[in-house]
């Protein structure tokens, strides 16, 4: 029995634990600056229809599975990256952006709802998924001014997850720069 629990213990401490990989999203804005006067929005924090926004990035096999890569996270919760990456793009139209919790008044709200964030790996294809549906609010009327769902499918170079969030950049680069033209 004591030569079966220092073998065990021997085995388990010569495995090695992958690294973890930490990424974020990296968007480039190119569209010019272009103020709607003296208005303010209050970005909402986004919510998810289908996969969790937490550290985890999402693959899928089939049209019926999703799971998580072990070593690979992201840097922050996605929540965050995107409401983040959303009030900077929505920074571009609007003179001021209130942040979601506070008390300011603004002129608009921007929710967002994501329905889609993963990554679609099949034999012959490899995509980061992006579905974002976008409905902007008068603060004193209530009403829905607009909506739009936009929806990206971009090639990654490989099938990993580096490959998946270069795809995803790529991605959420083209969401917002079409986000800014939108409002």
């Amino acid at each position: 029995m004591k030569y079966i629990l220092i073998l065990i213990i021997l085995l388990t401490s010569c495995t090695k634990v992958p690294p973890m990989n930490y990424y974020s999203l990296n968007i480039k804005l190119l569209v010019k600056k272009h103020y709607i006067k003296d208005k303010t929005i209050t970005i909402s924090y986004p919510i998810s229809t289908k996969e969790p926004l937490g550290k985890s990035l999402y693959y899928s096999y089939s049209n019926i599975e999703l799971d998580r890569y072990n070593s690979s996270i992201w840097s922050s919760s996605l929540y965050k990256l995107l409401h983040y990456n959303i009030s900077k793009a929505s920074n571009m139209v609007f003179k001021n952006v209130v942040d979601y919790s506070s008390l300011a008044r603004s002129d608009y709200r921007l929710e967002s709802s994501v329905e889609e964030f993963y990554h679609k790996v099949r034999p012959n294809l490899s995509l980061s998924i992006v579905t974002i549906k976008f409905t902007l609010i008068d603060s004193d009327s209530k009403r829905i001014i607009k909506s739009k769902r936009f929806s990206y499918q971009i090639p990654t170079t490989t099938k990993d997850a580096r490959g998946y969030v270069e795809a995803t950049n790529k991605a959420l680069s083209r969401l917002l720069n079409d986000l800014i033209i939108w409002l």
